[in-house]
């Protein structure tokens, strides 16, 4: 037989297995009635051998037998996890898993008309990305080999040793051996521990680590193994550079060095003082300094008596203040991972990962800084000037995003006159996330939103008020072409 015949005999059975999965799963509901939701394995399954055209009107028939928008967003993140590799390299497909959470944010907190067509955009996307990874790759995780996980009192050890040792496929084993024997606190505190140890893909596995800590804490354990199993593969990506554990590389230089500083903190040093006074001073550090500068200067703080959210208000206004000076990608993953080692310092119980956590996040903002490239405007978030509003709040907030498409140096000046008059964050934040979901160009879009708006939650209201301004550096608005993905998904859930 040739190579070229058995090729198609192969691709013609796959396709056929395919189609009869596809078939299996929709009779799992079919006839049975409005209130008879999918099983979740069959769900799965259906997000991940339905054809990429036909699964939104899959989705749509599930969705009025009864499939409820939580266990939708639960099957399209494991179906990413198993279906779109991680390692070696995090790259732009693998958003299909990362975004999740940010997803899972603007469907529970948005509108209601909204819910649904996010949640069929991100099944979109996992099959784009599902599509890529078959062609460049043919990925799918494999089910652990069981003999070889760890036993419950050396998971953790196992664990630890593989991480260090940057070996994913020992870190694989041992992950699955740790989340049987350790409390979901201690197995997080690791995550999130070594999430954050190096600058590689641009702060996406602190990104990940969060997203896989929300999602599992919003809609449950019980589909946990595939979830950290990939967040386990992420963090251990170093691309084609040489083993980092034998190395001295750029992207883990700051983690050693502030190894060291992190062991000179005070025993008592969450419990510094409010210092809004130092402000300033440490947002010239951010924008002259190296990494070691900005890790040294927020250790030197803490030393002094300084409190962790003033040094944290720092850190925020500092990835705030690159969407002013060069709006785009970079940008957009300062405030991201910013948001995501913050989250992590807040929900870990350790206190040496805490410590990590701020002085990681400290220095990788410079590394932001350093990768804008050309173009970098001279602007400062705190010299943001306001422009007087000429309409009432709600008029005035129309006029914010109207600005998006024609000056945003405009748009951010109306919106902080918005928020420091009587303009009413919740609105923004309602609007913003629709046109988030409507009008996405992507999945960094959600990741932007979601971000700033749990950054600014963290702030005092003028430096909130600045923040959120400054988002509009990069957000949606009614002049942003809708997303074609969203507007099918409508129409569909109206026919």
């Amino acid at each position: 037989m040739t190579t070229n015949r058995r090729t198609f005999l192969i691709g013609t059975l796959a396709t056929t297995l395919t189609s009869r999965r596809v078939a299996q799963a929709m009779e799992t509901t079919a006839g049975a009635g409005p209130s008879a939701a999918i099983p979740h394995d069959a769900l799965v399954a259906l997000l991940l051998d339905s054809d990429r055209e036909r699964l939104p009107e899959h989705l749509v028939q599930q969705i009025r037998a009864g499939l409820g928008y939580r266990e939708l967003l639960v099957a399209i993140a494991e179906a990413a996890a198993r279906a779109v590799s991680p390692y070696p390299v995090v790259g732009f497909k693998y958003h299909a898993f990362m975004m999740m959470h940010a997803v899972q944010r603007t469907a529970m907190q948005g509108r209601d008309e909204d819910r649904w067509p996010s949640l069929l955009w991100a099944a979109d996307v996992l099959k784009v990305s599902q599509a890529k990874e078959s062609r460049e790759t043919g990925w799918r995780m494999d089910p652990v080999d069981m003999d070889r996980v760890p036993a419950p009192g050396q998971a953790e050890d196992a664990f630890v040793s593989a991480v260090e040792r940057w070996d994913p496929e020992a870190a694989d084993r041992a992950i699955v051996g740790l989340y049987r024997a350790v409390p979901q606190e201690r197995l997080f505190d690791l995550l999130f521990r070594y999430a954050a140890r190096d600058f590689r893909s641009i702060g996406h596995k602190a990104i990940t680590a969060i997203s896989c800590h929300r999602l599992l804490n919003t809609l449950g354990w019980s589909g946990a193994e595939p979830v950290l199993r990939s967040l386990t593969y992420a963090m251990q990506n170093h691309a084609d550079e040489p083993n980092p554990a034998q190395s001295d590389l750029a992207a883990d230089r700051p983690w050693r060095e502030n190894l060291e500083l992190a062991e000179d903190f005070p025993s008592d040093w969450r419990t510094g003082t409010p210092t809004p006074e130092a402000i300033p001073d440490l947002l010239v550090t951010f924008r002259e300094g190296t990494a070691g500068d900005t890790a040294r200067a927020t250790a030197a703080a803490v030393r002094q008596g300084v409190d962790p959210q003033t040094l944290w208000t720092a850190i925020i206004l500092a990835a705030g203040e690159l969407l002013l000076r060069q709006p785009g990608i970079i940008a957009i993953h300062a405030n991201t991972t910013a948001e995501a080692l913050h989250q992590g310092y807040r929900r870990s119980g350790d206190d040496q990962t805490r410590r990590m956590l701020m002085l990681q996040a400290a220095a990788f903002m410079p590394l932001f800084r350093d990768r804008l490239g050309s173009g970098v405007r001279p602007l400062r978030i705190d010299e943001l000037e306001s422009e007087d509003p000429a309409a009432e709040p709600e008029r005035q907030l129309g006029e914010i995003f109207d600005a998006i498409g024609i000056d945003r140096d405009a748009a951010a000046r109306k919106a902080l006159a918005y928020f420091q008059g009587n303009g009413e964050q919740a609105a923004f934040r309602d609007l913003a996330r629709h046109y988030t979901v409507d009008r996405n160009l992507g999945y960094h879009d959600y990741k932007l939103i979601e971000a700033m708006i749990e950054n600014a939650g963290h702030l005092d209201p003028p430096w909130q008020a600045r923040y959120l301004a400054v988002s509009l550096y990069d957000l949606n608005g009614p002049g942003t072409p809708q997303n074609a993905a969203v507007v099918r998904a409508r129409g569909l859930l109206r026919s």
